[in-house]
């Protein structure tokens, strides 16, 4: 169904669905970073891990074994909707230039559905292709921020672009099992084996540091 090589990539939004998946999928496929993006349209803020600042960025990275995939996942959304276009124009023409054929992006749906992982794609053949692969299709409605418009600017730059979206309520800040049922979609798909009952055994251990007795926010 894909081509000759395929870039995964999540960014923060409903849920953080598509960023815990691309995290934990480039976690789990061991991937060294091969190139920052940097944008004064990305929030102003730093971020502070063991006491070193980075500043916000989104990331190429390429996995341990596989020569056909890379991985790409950000920090935070863009503030401005020009300066998200110029980002994702940025990051589009560099896929290209790394030889990508297929741009997938990771995102969540929020809305009345029987099945747990819906996709979209740019063009006919391909949106068959993935109802033909077990992923029913989004009929309607709109994918926001990065993960839309990467998927949806690939034909400019002459590659295919695909959403695959995690069904969510969209009542947690982070949905982790929604991403978990993302993944076990997306692995069969790649001929990923990964062992998502880590990531199913993170989100139990978060339940279990919420007090008994705190009041209810949110946490659902």
């Amino acid at each position: 169904m894909f081509g000759k090589k395929v870039c995964i990539g999540g960014f923060p939004g409903i849920g953080s669905v598509g960023k815990v998946a691309a995290d934990f999928m480039a976690t789990s496929l061991k991937c060294s970073a091969i190139k920052p993006f940097f944008s004064s349209v990305f929030p102003a803020q730093a971020v502070i891990s063991q006491g070193l600042a980075e500043l916000l960025h989104a990331e190429l990275r390429s996995p341990e074994n596989r020569d056909d995939l890379l991985m790409l996942s950000g920090d935070a959304q863009p503030l401005e909707i020009i300066g998200m276009h110029s980002l994702a124009g940025e990051i589009l023409d560099s896929l290209r230039t790394e030889g990508v054929s297929d741009v997938i992006t990771l995102a969540a749906y929020v809305g009345e559905t029987r099945s747990g992982v819906l996709g979209t794609a740019t063009d006919v053949n391909s949106a068959a292709a993935l109802e033909r692969s077990g992923i029913p299709l989004l009929r309607q409605g709109a994918i926001g921020g990065l993960n839309g418009l990467l998927a949806g600017l690939a034909p400019i730059y002459g590659m295919r672009g695909f959403c695959l979206l995690g069904t969510t309520s969209g009542a947690e800040l982070v949905d982790i099992k929604a991403a978990a049922t993302l993944l076990e979609a997306i692995g069969p798909l790649f001929g990923l084996d990964l062992d998502v009952s880590l990531l199913r055994q993170e989100q139990k251990d978060v339940w279990e540091t919420i007090p008994s007795d705190e009041p209810d926010m949110n946490y659902r």
